[in-house]
């Protein structure tokens, strides 16, 4: 609970602020009474020999685990490595604390922590069956199952499946209980929490098996009906004709179809669901002994009616309503929007409240409009996105002497958000504070308000890191939206250690697809070409310590971005990173390899080559094929080392998988970076001619480029001359650009363009004008390096082609 004496300050300060600004986060009167900062000491001139005046580096705040989490996590970890597990008896201390936590707090299960709890129970099962209880108790096992129906929101499976393996290991003890001890215990303990899980998570049919199975013995007399949860999981999915089937099965042992009963499901789907047909359905049926509905349904159809403006037929239920002359004031304040939504003005509403004071007078009843009715009023101008309305509504509360309260703040936040209006937003949430809020309402907005803020970018930085403080003062829960706003506004602003705190402290306590949320806002900004280098690092830093499931997809996408920044080396270190991975479905496969391979040919960077063929070489999950070949051949072939690279091409011919049309125009193109390269070129076209393999363009260019490396003019000009009839292509751009730029020397280049353009001036200005094909590459002084392959041949995926003999 915050603090009172403080919302009496701010409540005070609030109302006599000085001047109204929007934007401001608190009133000028606030701002006078705020502590003065500390006087600027100015800075000593202190020694800096040694590094003693530096700065000491700061620390990141440790990952924000619950209790007992972190253990079930490592558990998983050891399982998939197939290491040593942790003690059992500390397996079952950590499950204990964790639900104990969940309980205290009154906290949801998340759906990850869920799954752990699950994979801890049923490992202390299978490997501690003979240990008496193995280290859980049947009262610790009912108070985790207990804790699991806190869960709001959509079901998740892995609710069900711990509640299955709590609900059945607990039956268990109870029928093998030799003392009779677990028999004195009601079963309905642990049968009523099992009952509403299994209703929330998307097996309300077995539920109510349960629930009739055990009717008569030990659910007759419950405290709290073991019928509504059915009712609610049915309705959830959608089941009608179950719900008939339930109250046909109730029928049987005599209990009635009640105005309770009817109330639950009619309010569910009134209000949860906003189905009117379903609505109108369920409440139309009779009541048993002629009873009526409730107030509570009549009010929640009637808003249902409001929000869909099926006011004919609601007309029926607000006359019955205005006949049994309502004598509470929320039955009234139904009637005050009833009448608004059709189209009462805010003056009109007034007067109705006059009659209504009126008409308690007659009657000796004191009925008075409260902050309640203008709430219900300001909440229908929200449904309508009519925030002029909503501050008129606001007006005719301080008309009738009404002060606002939490619910009417909470209100003002709503709309204003929804407006865009974020500065009169921060207005209300700094006047909700002297207001005791119920049960945390105004966390949702609050989450909202930053999520909103944090979009805006004319909004100032103070503003949103105000918001966060209060909630993490008041340990609130961040929703995902917000974590996932605030790392955006962190990575924006260059703040890594802010952002290292922020997801240690919340991103933990997530599911698998709200942690991928976030993780996308990390991986857009590391790939967002904008993003500097060394920045793109450390939020690649930041990825790879936080979301450790981050699938192998993603990993290789990342490696690909630092080859492209020119990084070759913070490329093969992400690639490095995959390599130690645990689990082999994050590992980098043959092809990652050649992906990785292909990346370090187009930088040319020998040592990152040196060491990702060593991994390949210790790596015993990966056998080579001819695509992994490829890829280090061109590698090699890249880095300068020729020679190296036709090693692996005797290890393509040798091996089952045989060559592929990557593989042969790589090899040719090898052949131009060693002396006596022209005849290694030459038997392997005499084994492609010899095997009858077709040649491609490609190939034969490839060919040709051999011998333009090596200055042999003439052998170049009777190739081309002849490769219509040696392979049936007509001489075109790409066979004279690869004439060209292989060959060495601005005196051989001017040679091969005199001649070019005299034997076949159409293709030459062809060439000239297209320019697509131009292959040579300059180092950074701009000086012409040997010759490489064609920017295609580095496309991985045109190196699996394989050759037809």
């Amino acid at each position: 609970m915050r603090s009172l004496l403080t919302r009496r300050v701010i409540r005070l300060i609030v109302d006599n602020e000085l001047s109204s600004n929007t934007r401001c986060w608190i009133s000028p009167a606030a701002q006078c009474l705020r502590r003065r900062p500390p006087a600027k000491i100015p800075p000593i001139h202190a020694r800096s020999l040694f590094g003693f005046s530096r700065k000491p580096k700061r620390e990141s705040k440790p990952v924000n685990y619950e209790p007992g989490f972190e253990t079930m996590l490592e558990l998983k970890e050891r399982l998939s490595r197939g290491e040593r597990t942790p003690p059992p008896e500390e397996l079952a201390q950590a499950f204990v604390d964790f639900f104990r936590s969940k309980q205290k707090n009154t906290l949801q299960v998340e759906d990850i922590q869920a799954e752990r709890a699950f994979t801890t129970l049923e490992h202390l099962q299978k490997t501690q069956n003979e240990a008496e209880g193995f280290w859980l108790t049947s009262e610790e096992l009912r108070m985790a199952l207990g804790t699991l129906r806190l869960t709001k929101g959509s079901p998740y499976k892995s609710h069900n499946k711990l509640a299955r393996l709590l609900f059945e290991e607990l039956q268990r003890r109870r029928e093998t209980s030799i003392d009779g001890k677990e028999k004195d215990v009601p079963f309905e303990k642990h049968l009523m929490p099992f009952v509403r899980v299994m209703s929330h998570s998307g097996d309300a049919l077995y539920a109510r098996d349960l629930v009739e199975k055990y009717w008569e013995s030990d659910l007759k007399h419950a405290i709290s009906s073991p019928w509504a949860p059915v009712f609610r999981g049915l309705s959830w999915e959608n089941k009608g004709e179950e719900l008939e089937k339930t109250i046909e099965i109730m029928k049987k042992y005599d209990i009635p179809f009640t105005n309770q009963t009817h109330q639950a499901i009619t309010i569910y789907y009134a209000s949860v669901r906003e189905d009117m047909n379903m609505t109108k359905q369920w409440f139309e049926r009779p009541i048993a002994n002629g009873r009526r509905p409730t107030s509570y349904t009549n009010k929640a159809v009637l808003k249902l009616c409001i929000k869909t403006k099926e006011f004919d037929w609601g007309d029926g239920i607000f006359k019955s309503m205005m006949e049994g002359n309502p004598e509470d004031i929320s039955s009234w304040n139904i009637i005050f929007q009833w009448a608004a939504a059709k189209g009462r003005s805010v003056d009109e509403i007034e007067r109705m409240m006059q009659v209504m004071v009126r008409k308690g007078e007659e009657r000796d009843m004191f009925l008075q409009p409260d902050m309640d009715s203008i709430n219900g009023l300001i909440e229908l101008a929200n449904s309508r996105d009519d925030p002029y309305t909503a501050e008129r509504y606001v007006a005719l509360g301080h008309k009738w002497g009404l002060e606002p309260n939490a619910r009417t703040y909470l209100l003002q936040m709503e709309y204003r958000i929804k407006v865009g209006d974020l500065g009169g937003a921060r207005t209300a949430y700094a006047r909700l504070q002297g207001e005791e809020v119920p049960e945390n309402e105004d966390l949702c907005l609050v989450n909202k308000l930053i999520v909103a803020l944090c979009a805006d970018k004319r909004e100032n930085y103070e503003a949103i890191m105000g918001l966060v403080e209060d909630l993490s003062e008041r340990k609130a829960r961040f929703e995902p939206d917000t974590v996932a706003a605030l790392s955006e506004l962190h990575l924006e602003r260059g703040e890594m250690d802010d952002l290292v705190d922020l997801l240690n402290t919340h991103a933990f306590q997530y599911g698998t697809e709200q942690r991928a949320a976030i993780c996308d806002i990390l991986l857009r900004h590391c790939l967002n070409p904008s993003t500097t280098t060394s920045a793109a690092w450390e939020t690649y830093s930041i990825l790879r310590r936080t979301f450790t499931e981050t699938d192998l997809s993603t990993r290789v996408l990342l490696m690909k971005n630092f080859f492209n920044r020119k990084r070759s080396d913070m490329a093969t270190h992400v690639f490095s990173h995959m390599r130690k991975q645990q689990t082999q479905a994050l590992r980098p496969t043959a092809d990652t390899y050649a992906q990785c391979l292909s990346g370090i040919a187009r930088a040319r960077d020998i040592e990152s080559l040196r060491t990702v063929y060593n991994m390949i070489k210790l790596d015993n999950t990966i056998e080579p094929n001819t695509q992994l070949y490829n890829a280090l051949m061109l590698a090699y072939s890249a880095c300068g080392e020729s020679r190296r690279a036709l090693a692996f091409w005797e290890d393509i011919v040798h091996s089952r998988e045989g060559p592929s049309y990557a593989s042969i125009q790589i090899a040719l193109r090898a052949c131009e970076g060693f002396v006596s390269g022209e005849k290694v070129a030459q038997e392997i076209w005499g084994k492609l001619k010899k095997f009858e393999i077709e040649v491609t363009r490609e190939i034969y260019a490839a060919y040709v480029g051999v011998f333009a490396s090596h200055n042999l003019f003439d052998k170049c000009v009777k190739l081309i001359k002849d490769a219509e009839k040696e392979v049936g292509y007509k001489p075109d751009a790409l066979l004279l650009g690869t004439f060209y730029n292989a060959t060495p020397g601005e005196e051989g280049k001017q040679k091969v363009q005199e001649w070019a353009s005299k034997a076949y001036p159409a293709v030459y200005e062809d060439l000239l004008r297209v320019g697509q094909y131009t292959v040579s590459q300059l180092d950074e002084d701009g000086k012409e390096q040997a010759y490489l392959p064609s920017e295609t041949l580095f496309d991985i995926d045109s190196l699996g082609r394989a050759v037809e003999p």
